[in-house]
């Protein structure tokens, strides 16, 4: 195993922790001194700096303020977060980045970003440098061109995420996190997985109802309009999809879990301690 600094958490939030929690537990470290390790949060105010940290299977990285310092220091901010295969850019990975900005509420400055990947995150964050430097927000983000060798210019998950910040700051959003399962599990909330059936098998939420995006026209007098859906897929997309669909069959009480069940299966993993005897899901699905 490697060696982390003491105060990594501290650079992070909640969720991404959970990300350095299952890198370090599967290489070898038991909960004892991953819990030590990451018990320490706190650090001076961020400066504009970069900081990357590199894991045994992931490269972290983050710039800016935390959620959990915009609170303390009661700044009114949104957190938008994108789970997405990284297919752009040189040397692409094909794995799921993990990606976060959070911004000014009213002027949607960025004022941090965290970003988790097998590699490829340095040029990213330097651009999210580039851009708070100046001051920028989600419209700068949208128009950046972050491979600028590219003949043509194609969208990275940088762009594609300010891209849906943008337009559902022009809605009201009624999405819910992934740290929120537990609860809605508890309140016996109606979850419906998008997925195909393979990958709901492979591992889901216990007492998700399975129906594939594509089956939803076919079968959408099998779903509640007098309750709550909450949907989900792998990363968040196809949930998202499935959302706006519902939405335009006339069913109004829809949410997208943000993140899907990878993000999911991160958060229950760190909550169960890697055991999924008590655990509110069959499995556990990282990619």
């Amino acid at each position: 195993m490697i060696d982390v600094i003491d105060n990594i958490s501290a650079y992070f939030d909640d969720d991404f922790i959970n990300i350095i929690y299952k890198d370090l537990k599967i290489n070898g470290a038991n909960d004892e001194e991953i819990e030590k390790l990451l018990k320490d949060k706190h650090r001076d105010l961020p400066m504009m700096e970069v900081n990357i940290f590199q894991l045994n299977n992931y490269k972290l990285g983050s710039i800016g303020f935390t959620l959990r310092e915009l609170e303390n220091l009661k700044i009114d901010f949104v957190e938008e977060k994108l789970l997405s295969n990284d297919y752009n850019g040189n040397n692409p990975t094909n794995k799921i980045v993990y990606l976060k900005l959070l911004l000014d509420k009213g002027s949607k400055k960025i004022l941090g970003c965290q970003i988790a990947n097998e590699k490829n995150i340095e040029v990213r964050l330097y651009i999210i440098k580039t851009i708070m430097e100046k001051g920028g927000d989600l419209k700068d983000l949208v128009k950046y061109k972050v491979n600028p060798t590219d003949n043509e210019w194609n969208p990275d998950i940088l762009n594609i995420l300010a891209l849906s910040a943008i337009s559902k700051s022009e809605e009201n959003s009624t999405d819910v996190e992934a740290s929120d399962i537990g609860k809605l599990v508890k309140n016996k909330e109606f979850l419906l997985d998008v997925r195909e059936e393979y990958e709901y098998q492979d591992g889901h939420i216990k007492g998700a109802v399975n129906l594939p995006l594509r089956e939803i026209l076919e079968k959408k007098d099998s779903l509640p309009k007098d309750k709550d859906i909450y949907v989900y897929c792998r990363s968040g997309h196809r949930s998202a999809d499935a959302v706006n669909f519902l939405k335009s069959l006339g069913f109004d009480k829809v949410h997208n879990i943000e993140g899907g069940f990878i993000d999911i299966s991160f958060n229950e993993y760190h909550k169960d301690k890697g055991n999924l005897e008590n655990s509110i899901v069959t499995n556990y699905n990282f990619d």
